[in-house]
């Protein structure tokens, strides 16, 4: 991620729609186990850290990044459980975490397979990780070039990597449900008649509080359908909630 992505990222994350609904979904997804006395997560890509800030009250909440800035705008939040290090090489011993996130986290790596067999290495008996990626190849646009992103998936494709490096995919469902209409539209109509963004932005804008509360409440509405509904059709993100199998077989639930 550039420099400049990253400090906006900082100083918008709080309060902007798509980082607070980015943490009810977290929330909703995790449900009770977040309850779990003695909880220990590992949040991989952590960025600024709004994240992990809003767990390590609930949680023993660890951040990893492999970029320095980001980790000092965490350390600004007041987070010190903290590591510099690529999701390749991440520097804890195996059996060390309860729960691992991955939220936008999968699309870097070139061997998305390769980095999720890391990660389940590092989960206790009955761990899980929860793996959230952008949706759909064909919204490909400036966003994910800034954002250093290599490819889009889909949920089969997701649950097929997933699969591959070892997992049992327990939930899959698109979200981010009310942002796709306008992603739809502005990566996928508006560059056929040639009003695509520039390149070397991203989507994150600010916007009016009016505008900004109102797509918070509709991701307040997407975290309680949620509650009632395994999954969503559609969405600009797709998000699996996964155990080894190693766990699976072994009669863990």
């Amino acid at each position: 991620m550039e420099p400049a992505a990253i400090e906006q990222m900082y100083q918008i994350e709080n309060h902007h729609w798509w980082f607070v609904g980015k943490r009810l979904l977290v929330a909703v997804l995790l449900g009770e186990v977040l309850d779990t006395r003695g909880l220990r997560i590992l949040d991989i890509g952590c960025g600024t850290g709004a994240v992990l800030a809003h767990l390590k009250e609930r949680a023993r909440a660890v951040g990893v990044d492999h970029s320095p800035l980001a980790l000092a705008y965490c350390r600004k939040r007041g987070l010190a459980l903290l590591a510099c290090a690529d999701g390749e090489r991440l520097p804890f011993v195996p059996a060390s975490f309860d729960v691992i996130l991955m939220l936008d986290v999968l699309e870097h790596a070139i061997d998305d397979v390769g980095l999720l067999r890391a990660v389940g290495a590092l989960l206790r008996p009955g761990g899980m990780v929860l793996v959230s990626v952008p949706a759909f190849q064909g919204l490909w646009s400036p966003h994910d070039e800034v954002l250093h992103h290599l490819r889009r998936y889909t949920a089969r494709g997701l649950r097929r990597v997933m699969n591959e490096a070892g997992f049992v995919v327990e939930r899959l469902t698109y979200t981010n449900v009310a942002a796709f209409p306008p992603a739809a539209i502005a990566r996928g109509i508006l560059p056929r008649v040639g009003l695509a963004r520039p390149a070397g932005t991203t989507d994150f804008r600010v916007h009016t509080p009016w505008v900004n509360r109102a797509l918070i409440a509709a991701y307040q509405l997407e975290a309680l359908a949620l509650r009632h509904v395994r999954s969503l059709p559609i969405g600009l993100s797709v998000a699996a909630l996964a155990r080894p199998a190693r766990f699976a077989d072994a009669g863990q639930t």
